[in-house]
């Protein structure tokens, strides 16, 4: 049976506090095996390159609430994913789309009016 720590005297209980953090810090401290550290440097570089390519469009396309929003988040990817093939892909084929029918009628760009003039 342990003795209870009131019981203790004072240099015992010290001796036990101090081995009893010095056990916390070390489990802080232990480095990464290999493995783990390969994985750590593939999900950050995964990561750098979606967020790289996404805030670049998000930029030539003039969008300021997505850039803030992708340079904000932080979800491997995923978001930065969503953007650059769901809503930057779906913005870029509308104006694809809207040049093209110009050029084949011949009309001129609007360049923001949305009223003929």
């Amino acid at each position: 049976m342990r003795p209870t720590p009131h019981l203790l005297g004072k240099s015992e209980r010290d001796s036990r506090a101090s081995a009893h953090s010095a056990w916390h810090l070390n489990q802080f401290h232990d480095t990464p095996s290999p493995a783990a550290r390969g994985l750590i440097v593939a999900i950050v570089a995964w990561t750098l390159a979606w967020k790289g390519a996404a805030l670049w469009r998000a930029a030539k396309d003039d969008s300021r609430p997505w850039f803030i929003t992708l340079l904000i988040s932080n979800t491997a990817g995923i978001l930065d994913s969503v953007y650059l093939f769901g809503v930057s892909a779906a913005k870029r084929r509308q104006r694809q789309e809207e040049r093209s029918m110009l050029t084949k009628t011949g009309e001129p760009a609007q360049l923001g009016h949305t009223e003929e003039t």
